[in-house]
């Protein structure tokens, strides 16, 4: 009997670490999510602002025209 209430502790030890792993790996992953998201949304305003300066640039560069 004893032996038995020694391997279910054991079981239940090995159980809650692998939850405590399971739990760690969880967040882990939620914040890679976040940080992608968040590295998206700069990719996206570096782009908008690239193409702002393109455009200000080929402004600047073209020949005027004369009326």
């Amino acid at each position: 009997m004893q032996r038995l209430a020694g391997a279910l502790d054991a079981l239940e030890s090995r159980l809650d670490m692998q939850r405590a792993d399971l739990a760690a790996k969880s967040e882990t992953i939620e914040q890679a999510r976040l940080r992608a998201r968040t590295a998206k949304t700069q990719a996206t305003a570096a782009a908008e602002d690239l193409a702002d300066a393109v455009r200000d640039l080929r402004t600047l560069i073209a020949p005027k025209k004369e009326s």
